[in-house]
């Protein structure tokens, strides 16, 4: 009778364990981590500070009676999001960068929010639970992101297309896998799944039907990742950290730094940083220093006079290239194919063109680094296979971005170069400087780097110095999203298709002053381009309210024109000097050298 109780016991539990994978399955919000809003402090500005309000509040820390608790350089996403999660724990916190936030590596990704399938590839084929433990932090944080700003990130079908048999049972296992770690780690966007060729042709038209060995299409496997615009991603960050009472200022140059006493024999950091805009010097103290300045922190701690670090950096670069937007004819619907270097490809549709990236070497660390011509060519010829010839003609534009790849100080560079280093961060502390170095890492783990260097900093630098309320930024929602349902859905009346669909998704709950300054100036209203949705009444906003400095702020990171298409860029940078311009009083010189920077900096979103 036991045994027969124990029969059912077990088929009982069998049974409701697989009506749970089965509820999981058909329910993948069922597996999505839960958002509690009720965690997360209320604002300090409900609307975003100006760049002179946080440079006035940057000026407030100029005494060494009155330090900040924590100075982060860098403003690209893991500054930013290192400042948005200090000031949420109820830091006084100052971000300063040299250059716009996001203007360097962060607005230079491949856009997206992705766990890493390649990765999951190598931590299963190389028993790497390195990989792996970067797989399931990913996964679980894209979820995170998408509920951070709804309106700049959103889940991305993608398919893999399979000439081969083995290739459908290696891809849709891998993909399986891929789901079962989202589901473990509360990451679930939507489950993978099978497509037969005729369906594999309806959601991707332009896959070729056999490939260059005239093997043909037998369907493909589709899995989900997420999709962001990164910079605006980056800038609302940065904002949101301003709303909350930190003092973020683009191009703020550190200048020098050293570890002085006050006036009780406690240590602080000395900092003199230049405002490139106004050429005023400011003299900063803080308690601590948080180094995030990506490929650039080692000219960061030379400043600082560091002590030898615990970490070597293998700077990497990585190129994309956008083409014709019919190489990618759905809107949400995105294709990675394996490359002939052992890495993948892939092609992403994203505000109206076709992205392909990336590739990966050993570089030399420089700002706005020149895309070289045989990584474009590199590219034309992966997806060659899969879609066919893509003309020269078809590329709109080319970038290259500077990975900060990090490993430990024993560890040495693998065989194979820097596509084999795990995109794991590295956290390093210098008690002699006072300072917290950051390094390596990927866009979708920000948040969690940042997480993790604030824990680091109340462990050690800041032990005792201050009170650190508990991580927050897990919840919390960024400006421009908080209000995201108050949007309307449609277009309201005066107000093109295209343009209200691009006001929504770039500037999400902000959408009502934009329609502010046209209400102001209706002639505004006027496309910079005819093909564009971008209208000029964005500049004068961005020029006003977005700590937007320069004509490339403008064009590349505060609207992506630079990054679809560089001639069309390269047409409106007369206009959007002249708004800029009427907006901060620039005089005719001031124009001239705007222009002249712009078009020497759009030089670099095309193949050399």
């Amino acid at each position: 009778m036991a045994a027969t109780a124990a029969k059912y016991i077990l088929g009982a539990g069998v049974a409701a364990f697989g009506g749970v994978v089965g509820f999981s399955y058909t329910n993948p919000a069922w597996t999505q981590r839960r958002f509690d809003a009720s965690k997360c402090p209320p604002l300090k500005y409900e609307t975003v500070p100006t760049r002179e309000m946080c440079v006035q509040a940057l000026g407030k820390h100029s005494s060494a009676t009155n330090p900040l608790d924590v100075l982060i350089i860098g403003g690209g996403c893991v500054g930013a999001g290192s400042a948005l999660d200090a000031v949420t724990r109820g830091l006084s916190v100052g971000m300063v960068d040299m250059g716009d936030y996001a203007g360097e590596t962060s607005s230079r990704s491949t856009k997206l929010i992705h766990g890493g399938i390649r990765y999951l590839q190598k931590a299963v084929f190389q028993v790497d639970p390195m990989q792996l433990k970067l797989v399931a932090e990913a996964l679980r944080e894209r979820t995170i992101m998408i509920h951070q700003a709804p309106h700049l990130c959103h889940s991305l079908p993608t398919l893999v297309p399979c000439y081969h048999a083995i290739d459908i049972g290696m891809y849709w296992c891998g993909t399986k896998m891929y789901d079962l770690l989202a589901a473990l780690y509360g990451g679930t966007l939507e489950y993978s799944g099978f497509l037969f060729p005729y369906d594999a042709m309806k959601a991707y038209p332009k896959l070729r039907k056999t490939d260059q060995d005239n093997n043909a299409l037998l369907g493909a496997v589709r899995y989900y990742d997420g999709q962001m615009n990164d910079a605006r991603l980056c800038y609302s960050v940065a904002m949101t950290a301003a709303c909350y009472g930190a003092a973020t200022v683009n191009y703020a140059k550190v200048k020098q730094m050293e570890v002085v006493k006050d006036d009780k024999g406690d240590e602080l950091v000395r900092t003199i940083v230049e405002d490139t805009i106004t050429k005023k010097t400011m003299e900063l103290y803080s308690k601590s220093i948080i180094n995030a300045g990506g490929p650039f922190s080692g000219e960061i701690e030379k400043l600082a006079k560091s002590a030898d670090r615990q970490l070597d950096m293998f700077p990497a670069s990585g190129t994309h290239i956008v083409i014709d937007r019919k190489y990618c004819p759905k809107e949400r619907e995105a294709m990675v194919v394996p490359s002939n270097d052992g890495r993948v490809v892939f092609a992403i549709p994203w505000l109206g063109g076709c992205l392909l990236g990336t590739t990966d070497h050993k570089c030399d660390v420089q700002s706005n680094p020149k895309t070289p011509q045989a990584d474009v060519d590199f590219l034309l010829a992966n997806i060659k296979p899969f879609v066919g010839e893509v003309p020269p003609e078809a590329v709109q534009s080319a970038w290259t971005g500077i990975r900060p790849l990090a490993v430990p100080k024993e560890q040495k560079l693998k065989s194979g170069g820097t596509q084999n280093i795990v995109r794991e961060h590295v956290i390093a502390v210098d008690s002699r400087s006072h300072m917290l170095n950051i390094t390596g890492g990927k866009w979708t783990t920000y948040r969690k780097m940042a997480e993790e260097a604030v824990d680091e900093l109340q462990k050690t630098i800041m032990k005792g110095r201050a009170n650190f309320k508990p991580c927050c930024t897990m919840d919390l929602v960024l400006v421009g999203a908080r209000n995201l349902n108050k949007v309307a859905s449609a277009a309201p009346s005066g107000i093109p298709e295209d343009v209200h669909e691009h006001w929504r998704s770039n500037y999400g709950d902000r959408y009502e002053e934009i329609m502010t300054v046209v209400a102001k100036d209706a002639k505004l209203m006027k496309r910079l381009a005819k093909d564009s949705p971008v209208v000029e009444a964005e500049v004068v906003y961005a020029a006003q309210r977005e700590h937007c400095e320069h004509v490339m702020d403008f064009i590349a990171r505060r609207t992506r024109i630079a990054f679809v298409n560089s001639a069309e860029a390269e047409q409106v940078v007369p206009r959007v000097t002249e708004l800029m311009g009427q907006v901060k009083g620039w005089s005719g010189s001031q124009r001239n050298a705007e222009k002249a920077a712009a078009y020497s900096a759009l030089a670099s979103f095309k193949g050399t």
